[in-house]
């Protein structure tokens, strides 16, 4: 098969043969030969960081508490990151091109049209990925649990773990 993206997660609940796993998110500023010198720092700095939490099929018997491995096909997480960064650029790109064609056409000032058809294009395509990435949340992600990891004396930033899904989902 293609390479697998591996993330270590914790498994929060259990409900049947369904696992809710939480992955924190991870920058590489850590690893960066810039450190603090650049935007994305300052942006993570500012912004709290976020657990990712996905319900997954439990292929592996996992129970809550336990530490595993996720993984996602390199292959899907490039078409993804596509759609996320490509098709909203497109959208800017075809409403600021379009808009300014129109408005020159019509006699008026082409740069108020190209800004603003090109914000409604932007716009229309980011609805677009947030429409598409809800539907996939009900459709296979890609993402699958790979394994256990060793086990990990560390304390754990993640939340404590619960007895079910509908427990983590403040449900039960």
């Amino acid at each position: 098969g293609s390479p697998v993206i591996e993330a270590s997660a914790r498994v929060v609940a259990v409900d049947g043969d369904r696992a809710r796993v939480a992955v924190e998110r991870q920058t590489a500023c850590g690893s960066c030969a810039a450190k603090g010198g650049c935007g994305t720092r300052l942006i993570s700095d500012w912004l709290p960081q976020r657990q990712l939490s996905f319900e997954l099929d439990n292929q592996i018997g996992a129970r809550p508490g336990d530490r595993v491995i996720v993984g996602l096909d390199e292959s899907r997480m490039q078409r993804y990151a596509l759609q996320l960064y490509a098709i909203p650029l497109a959208g800017l790109l075809l409403g600021a091109v379009g808009g300014h064609q129109f408005f020159a056409y019509q006699g008026w000032p082409a740069e108020p049209g190209s800004m603003l058809l090109g914000l409604l294009g932007v716009a229309a395509a980011l609805h677009w990925v947030w429409r598409r990435g809800r539907r996939m949340k009900t459709r296979d992600s890609g993402i699958r649990l790979l394994g256990h990891t060793q086990s990990d004396s560390r304390p754990s930033l993640l939340p404590p773990a619960t007895g079910s899904c509908d427990a983590y989902r403040g449900r039960g």
